[in-house]
């Protein structure tokens, strides 16, 4: 019983340690996706904004002062006007610095630069197809998987040894 109970221990130790690194490895495909996502809705946002800024600039007034012109207007159809241009420019101005911040993280802070700058509307619109990436960065991930799970089997295991009996 002890060696069945040893060998499905090391079956379900590899078993675990490749899904955790097959897993992790997902991660570089899955932030390029997220990344081209973000590019996409800024691109959006920039354009909308480059709209915004013309027609300031027209008036020969600042993007801010148009828009506080709109929103301190007392008429309410200005005043959402001035709502909706509020929100393209912190659209803009948020997946912009997003941008920034998503492609200047090295690989080792991608996961935090992208927890810091998750959207759950971006991740939403992102259509992920799992991949087998065949680079270095994927291979690190895969690393990190594989290390991630025999300290979890470890851990486990620790958790289900009988307690060593006193003399």
């Amino acid at each position: 019983m002890n060696l069945l109970a040893r060998f499905l221990g090391g079956i379900s130790e590899r078993v675990l340690a490749v899904l955790f690194a097959v897993t992790a490895a997902q991660f570089p495909v899955y932030y390029l996706a997220y990344e081209n996502t973000l590019a996409g809705v800024q691109l959006e946002a920039g354009a909308r904004y480059q709209e915004l800024l013309r027609e300031a600039t027209q008036l020969h007034l600042e993007v801010e002062d148009f828009i506080r012109r709109h929103e301190d207007n007392a008429d309410a159809v200005f005043q959402a006007s001035g709502r909706i241009h509020r929100s393209t420019l912190e659209r803009y101005r948020r997946y912009t610095a997003m941008q920034e911040a998503l492609r200047a993280a090295p690989a080792w802070e991608r996961p935090l630069a992208l927890a810091r700058n998750f959207d759950p509307a971006l991740h939403g619109a992102l259509h992920f197809q799992p991949g087998l990436p065949l680079t270095l960065e994927a291979g690190a991930y895969a690393l990190a998987g594989v290390l991630l799970a025999w300290l979890l089997t470890g851990l486990i295991g620790m958790g289900l040894r009988p307690a060593a009996r006193s003399a």
